[in-house]
């Protein structure tokens, strides 16, 4: 159970919650495999468009992170992740547009760094584990199979049996720090299904 305690969950928190945002007409169509793993750069060569679904259009000003259907997040975002030269973490240029407003220092995120780290006895699922046909209740990570892969190979992977990304203490110390607005974390051993209605462990308020 020792690595429940340093993985954490990344969540849209503050202003960000007040808006759903969604790929638009003119998006590149290899965006649409973002949850894939494997990489895209063969499959993506133009940028991503996402519009406003829901919320004032009015007040609206992109966040750091917002969480589409993918993962959106800033170049301030981008650049913190980029110190850490994150193996199987890519991302992708996006355009925000708002009317006649655009958005261009954004992209869309590819974590196709995958670990098959579930501890199947002690996480909770509703279904079967036989081809992945199940829905994640509760997690606990696999510290035989963590241990096995060096630090720097782990800081930031998605779990190959669920498409949930897992970022390090260590990185989300680096995140929290560079004062980003609409992202917080939950700790992996305090997260369950219906944890996103409470109140993170690391947040940054933007409201």
């Amino acid at each position: 159970m020792k690595y429940d305690s340093q993985y954490y969950m990344l969540k849209e928190s503050g202003r960000a919650t007040d808006y759903m945002l969604d790929k638009i007409e003119g998006s590149d169509e290899g965006l649409g495999h973002l949850m894939s793993l494997w990489p895209l750069k063969r499959h993506v060569i133009g940028l991503g468009r996402v519009g406003i679904s829901e919320g004032n259009r009015a007040k609206f000003q992109p966040c750091d992170y917002h969480e589409t259907a993918e993962q959106l997040v800033s170049e301030k975002f981008r650049q913190v992740l980029a110190l850490f030269n994150l193996p199987g973490v890519d991302f992708y240029q996006t355009n925000i547009v708002n009317g006649d407003k655009i958005w261009s220092e954004h992209y869309y995120m590819h974590i196709w760094n995958h670990h098959q780290a579930i501890n199947k006895k002690r996480s909770e699922i509703l279904g079967t584990y036989v081809g992945d046909r199940f829905t994640l209740l509760k997690l606990s990570l696999d510290e035989k199979v963590l241990d096995q892969v060096p630090l720097d190979k782990r800081l930031v992977f998605t779990l190959e049996e669920k498409p949930v990304f897992l970022f390090h203490e260590s990185v989300v110390a680096a995140l929290s720090a560079a004062d980003l607005s609409g992202l917080g974390f939950r700790r992996v051993d305090d997260w369950f299904i219906g944890s996103a209605f409470e109140v993170d462990d690391v947040i940054d308020d933007d409201l």
